[in-house]
């Protein structure tokens, strides 16, 4: 059961909302074929990287997206 208003998902929806591009990856960094991805789409641009592991959206309450 997904709850409406996830705090995880709605600060995600929001920096996307704002231009945030998500990539996929691991605590070692995003994958090769996301940052490929994301180079193309955003160009050479400075930003900020945020790792957020999968279980932030974990609260027994819903699942993960």
């Amino acid at each position: 059961m997904e709850i409406e208003g996830h705090p995880t998902q709605d600060l995600v929806e929001e920096l996307e909302n704002r231009g945030a591009l998500q990539a996929a990856g691991t605590s070692a960094g995003p994958r090769l074929d996301a940052l490929r991805f994301i180079s193309e789409k955003a160009g050479d641009v400075a930003g900020v990287w945020i790792f957020l592991p999968r279980d932030a959206y974990l609260t027994g309450l819903d699942e993960v997206p």
